[in-house]
Protein backbone atom coordinates (compact mmCIF):
# COMPACT_ATOMS: atom_id res chain seq x y z
CA UNK A 1 0.00 0.00 0.00
CA UNK A 2 2.87 2.35 0.80
CA UNK A 3 4.26 1.76 -2.69
CA UNK A 4 0.86 2.55 -4.21
CA UNK A 5 0.67 5.76 -2.20
CA UNK A 6 4.14 6.82 -3.30
CA UNK A 7 3.32 6.08 -6.94
CA UNK A 8 0.11 8.12 -6.70
CA UNK A 9 2.00 11.01 -5.10
CA UNK A 10 4.56 10.90 -7.91
CA UNK A 11 1.80 10.95 -10.54
CA UNK A 12 0.25 13.91 -8.75
CA UNK A 13 3.51 15.86 -8.89
CA UNK A 14 3.98 15.04 -12.56
CA UNK A 15 0.45 16.14 -13.41
CA UNK A 16 0.64 19.33 -11.34
CA UNK A 17 3.81 20.29 -13.22
CA UNK A 18 2.24 19.65 -16.64
CA UNK A 19 0.99 22.44 -18.87
CA UNK A 20 -2.35 20.68 -19.35
CA UNK A 21 -3.30 20.96 -15.66
CA UNK A 22 -2.05 24.51 -15.17
CA UNK A 23 -4.59 26.48 -13.11
CA UNK A 24 -6.75 23.40 -12.46
CA UNK A 25 -7.92 22.84 -8.84
CA UNK A 26 -5.80 20.45 -6.80
CA UNK A 27 -8.73 18.12 -6.17
CA UNK A 28 -9.01 17.46 -9.91
CA UNK A 29 -5.28 16.74 -10.15
CA UNK A 30 -5.58 14.33 -7.20
CA UNK A 31 -8.50 12.58 -8.92
CA UNK A 32 -6.47 12.06 -12.08
CA UNK A 33 -3.42 10.91 -10.10
CA UNK A 34 -5.59 8.36 -8.28
CA UNK A 35 -7.10 6.84 -11.41
CA UNK A 36 -4.44 7.34 -14.10
CA UNK A 37 -2.40 4.36 -15.24
CA UNK A 38 1.24 4.69 -16.26
CA UNK A 39 1.97 3.26 -19.69
CA UNK A 40 5.42 2.83 -21.19
CA UNK A 41 5.83 2.70 -24.95
CA UNK A 42 8.90 1.84 -26.98
CA UNK A 43 10.22 3.40 -30.18
CA UNK A 44 7.65 2.95 -32.94
CA UNK A 45 4.83 1.88 -30.61
CA UNK A 46 1.40 3.37 -31.34
CA UNK A 47 -0.60 4.96 -28.53
CA UNK A 48 -3.71 5.12 -30.72
CA UNK A 49 -4.65 5.04 -34.41
CA UNK A 50 -6.65 7.48 -36.49
CA UNK A 51 -10.26 6.35 -36.33
CA UNK A 52 -9.95 4.78 -32.86
CA UNK A 53 -12.60 5.77 -30.31
CA UNK A 54 -11.57 8.64 -28.04
CA UNK A 55 -11.79 6.61 -24.85
CA UNK A 56 -8.86 8.12 -22.92
CA UNK A 57 -6.64 11.16 -22.55
CA UNK A 58 -2.93 11.01 -21.80
CA UNK A 59 -0.17 13.22 -20.43
CA UNK A 60 3.43 12.59 -21.50
CA UNK A 61 5.84 12.40 -18.55
CA UNK A 62 8.96 11.29 -20.45
CA UNK A 63 10.00 11.03 -24.09
CA UNK A 64 8.18 12.31 -27.17
CA UNK A 65 5.18 11.30 -29.25
CA UNK A 66 4.37 12.42 -32.79
CA UNK A 67 0.95 12.97 -34.31
CA UNK A 68 1.02 11.44 -37.79
CA UNK A 69 -1.22 11.36 -40.86
CA UNK A 70 -0.61 8.70 -43.51
CA UNK A 71 -1.15 9.09 -47.24
CA UNK A 72 -2.66 6.45 -49.54
CA UNK A 73 0.81 5.21 -50.53
CA UNK A 74 2.22 5.18 -47.01
CA UNK A 75 3.56 8.74 -46.96
CA UNK A 76 3.98 10.22 -43.50
CA UNK A 77 3.13 13.76 -42.41
CA UNK A 78 4.01 14.63 -38.83
CA UNK A 79 1.55 17.31 -37.74
CA UNK A 80 2.73 17.85 -34.15
CA UNK A 81 5.21 16.77 -31.51
CA UNK A 82 4.11 16.08 -27.92
CA UNK A 83 6.75 16.32 -25.19
CA UNK A 84 6.90 15.95 -21.39
CA UNK A 85 4.12 17.79 -19.59
CA UNK A 86 1.91 17.98 -22.67
CA UNK A 87 -1.37 16.22 -23.28
CA UNK A 88 -2.56 14.11 -26.18
CA UNK A 89 -6.09 13.09 -27.10
CA UNK A 90 -7.65 15.83 -24.97
CA UNK A 91 -10.52 16.29 -27.46
CA UNK A 92 -12.01 13.20 -25.80
CA UNK A 93 -12.94 15.47 -22.87
CA UNK A 94 -15.08 17.63 -25.15
CA UNK A 95 -16.74 15.16 -27.50
CA UNK A 96 -17.00 11.45 -28.23
CA UNK A 97 -15.68 11.58 -31.78
CA UNK A 98 -13.01 9.27 -33.11
CA UNK A 99 -9.30 10.07 -33.27
CA UNK A 100 -8.26 12.33 -36.14
CA UNK A 101 -4.60 11.24 -36.25
CA UNK A 102 -2.26 8.41 -35.26
CA UNK A 103 0.11 8.89 -32.31
CA UNK A 104 3.47 7.12 -32.38
CA UNK A 105 6.44 7.12 -29.99
CA UNK A 106 9.87 8.00 -31.37
CA UNK A 107 12.17 6.56 -28.77
CA UNK A 108 10.91 5.22 -25.42
CA UNK A 109 8.24 7.32 -23.73
CA UNK A 110 6.03 7.21 -20.66
CA UNK A 111 2.46 8.51 -20.46
CA UNK A 112 -0.21 8.71 -17.80
CA UNK A 113 -3.49 7.45 -19.25
CA UNK A 114 -6.92 8.36 -17.86
CA UNK A 115 -9.86 6.28 -19.13
CA UNK A 116 -13.19 7.88 -20.09
CA UNK A 117 -14.99 6.30 -17.13
CA UNK A 118 -13.02 8.69 -14.89
CA UNK A 119 -13.79 11.86 -16.87
CA UNK A 120 -16.73 12.92 -14.66
CA UNK A 121 -14.71 14.99 -12.18
CA UNK A 122 -12.88 16.72 -15.05
CA UNK A 123 -15.85 17.70 -17.22
CA UNK A 124 -17.67 18.98 -14.10
CA UNK A 125 -14.84 21.44 -13.40
CA UNK A 126 -15.09 24.67 -15.47
CA UNK A 127 -11.37 25.39 -15.08
CA UNK A 128 -10.54 22.00 -16.60
CA UNK A 129 -12.80 22.55 -19.60
CA UNK A 130 -11.41 26.05 -20.06
CA UNK A 131 -7.89 24.62 -20.00
CA UNK A 132 -8.79 21.95 -22.55
CA UNK A 133 -10.21 24.58 -24.91
CA UNK A 134 -7.09 26.75 -24.45
CA UNK A 135 -4.85 23.83 -25.42
CA UNK A 136 -6.99 23.04 -28.45
CA UNK A 137 -7.02 26.69 -29.58
CA UNK A 138 -3.23 26.86 -29.34
CA UNK A 139 -2.93 23.70 -31.41
CA UNK A 140 -5.42 25.01 -33.94
CA UNK A 141 -3.27 28.13 -34.40
CA UNK A 142 -0.21 25.93 -34.89
CA UNK A 143 -2.09 23.79 -37.38
CA UNK A 144 -3.16 26.85 -39.40
CA UNK A 145 0.42 28.17 -39.40
CA UNK A 146 1.64 24.75 -40.53
CA UNK A 147 -0.99 24.57 -43.27
CA UNK A 148 0.03 28.02 -44.54
CA UNK A 149 3.70 27.06 -44.54
CA UNK A 150 3.29 23.72 -46.30
CA UNK A 151 0.78 24.88 -48.91
CA UNK A 152 2.06 28.36 -49.75
CA UNK A 153 5.85 28.26 -49.25
CA UNK A 154 8.69 26.58 -51.07
CA UNK A 155 10.99 24.09 -49.40
CA UNK A 156 13.63 26.57 -48.21
CA UNK A 157 11.04 28.82 -46.62
CA UNK A 158 9.16 25.85 -45.10
CA UNK A 159 12.31 24.49 -43.53
CA UNK A 160 13.46 27.87 -42.21
CA UNK A 161 10.04 28.60 -40.70
CA UNK A 162 9.88 25.20 -39.06
CA UNK A 163 13.33 25.54 -37.51
CA UNK A 164 12.57 29.02 -36.21
CA UNK A 165 9.43 27.64 -34.57
CA UNK A 166 11.50 24.93 -32.89
CA UNK A 167 14.08 27.35 -31.59
CA UNK A 168 14.47 27.29 -27.84
CA UNK A 169 13.26 30.31 -25.91
CA UNK A 170 16.63 30.48 -24.13
CA UNK A 171 18.99 33.34 -24.89
CA UNK A 172 21.38 32.71 -27.78
CA UNK A 173 24.91 31.64 -27.01
CA UNK A 174 26.23 34.77 -28.80
CA UNK A 175 24.57 37.92 -30.19
CA UNK A 176 24.49 36.59 -33.76
CA UNK A 177 24.10 32.85 -33.08
CA UNK A 178 20.99 30.86 -32.37
CA UNK A 179 20.61 27.11 -31.86
CA UNK A 180 17.86 24.68 -32.81
CA UNK A 181 17.52 21.11 -31.53
CA UNK A 182 16.78 18.85 -34.50
CA UNK A 183 14.56 15.74 -34.43
CA UNK A 184 16.34 12.41 -33.98
CA UNK A 185 16.47 11.67 -37.71
CA UNK A 186 16.24 13.53 -41.01
CA UNK A 187 13.29 11.32 -41.95
CA UNK A 188 11.30 12.81 -39.05
CA UNK A 189 12.26 16.35 -40.03
CA UNK A 190 11.28 15.66 -43.64
CA UNK A 191 7.90 14.32 -42.51
CA UNK A 192 7.37 17.47 -40.44
CA UNK A 193 7.73 19.81 -43.42
CA UNK A 194 6.23 17.52 -46.09
CA UNK A 195 9.46 17.15 -48.07
CA UNK A 196 11.52 14.29 -49.43
CA UNK A 197 14.60 13.41 -47.42
CA UNK A 198 17.06 13.91 -50.35
CA UNK A 199 15.76 17.42 -51.06
CA UNK A 200 15.78 18.27 -47.37
CA UNK A 201 19.37 17.12 -47.07
CA UNK A 202 20.35 19.09 -50.19
CA UNK A 203 18.84 22.27 -48.71
CA UNK A 204 20.69 21.82 -45.42
CA UNK A 205 23.92 21.27 -47.34
CA UNK A 206 23.40 24.49 -49.33
CA UNK A 207 22.94 26.46 -46.12
CA UNK A 208 26.01 24.80 -44.63
CA UNK A 209 28.21 25.59 -47.65
CA UNK A 210 27.01 29.21 -47.59
CA UNK A 211 27.93 29.49 -43.90
CA UNK A 212 24.36 30.29 -42.91
CA UNK A 213 24.22 27.30 -40.53
CA UNK A 214 26.62 24.91 -38.85
CA UNK A 215 25.84 21.64 -37.15
CA UNK A 216 27.18 19.63 -34.24
CA UNK A 217 25.46 16.31 -33.67
CA UNK A 218 21.75 17.05 -33.23
CA UNK A 219 22.10 20.81 -32.82
CA UNK A 220 21.86 23.24 -35.73
CA UNK A 221 23.42 26.65 -35.17
CA UNK A 222 22.06 29.58 -37.17
CA UNK A 223 24.95 31.93 -37.83
CA UNK A 224 22.95 34.85 -39.28
CA UNK A 225 19.48 35.09 -37.77
CA UNK A 226 18.39 38.07 -39.91
CA UNK A 227 19.31 36.34 -43.16
CA UNK A 228 17.65 33.17 -41.87
CA UNK A 229 14.44 35.12 -41.27
CA UNK A 230 14.70 36.34 -44.84
CA UNK A 231 14.87 32.74 -46.01
CA UNK A 232 11.72 32.09 -43.96
CA UNK A 233 10.13 35.23 -45.41
CA UNK A 234 9.50 36.53 -41.91
CA UNK A 235 10.16 40.22 -41.28
CA UNK A 236 13.33 40.43 -43.37
CA UNK A 237 15.72 43.01 -41.89
CA UNK A 238 18.80 42.23 -43.96
CA UNK A 239 18.85 45.30 -46.21
CA UNK A 240 20.32 44.72 -49.62
CA UNK A 241 19.98 40.94 -49.43
CA UNK A 242 18.30 39.29 -52.38
CA UNK A 243 16.16 36.35 -51.29
CA UNK A 244 15.85 33.74 -54.00
CA UNK A 245 12.30 32.86 -54.96
CA UNK A 246 13.24 29.73 -56.83
CA UNK A 247 13.92 26.33 -55.35
CA UNK A 248 12.17 23.05 -54.85
CA UNK A 249 8.58 22.67 -53.76
CA UNK A 250 9.09 19.34 -52.05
Amino acid sequence: MADDGEAEALRGRQLAASAFFEGVPERVVRHVARHAVERRVEDGDTLFFKGDPGDFIAVVTAGHLYKILYGPEGQELIVDSIGPGESVGETALLDQGRRSFTTVAYGPATVLVLARRHFGALVAEPAMIERAYAVLCARLRRAVDSLETMCLHRLESRLARHLLNRMDDASPAAPDRFEVTLPPTQSILAAMINASRPKLNAQLQRWHRAGLVSRRRNTLRINDIDLFRCKAQLGCRCAGTVVARGGDRA
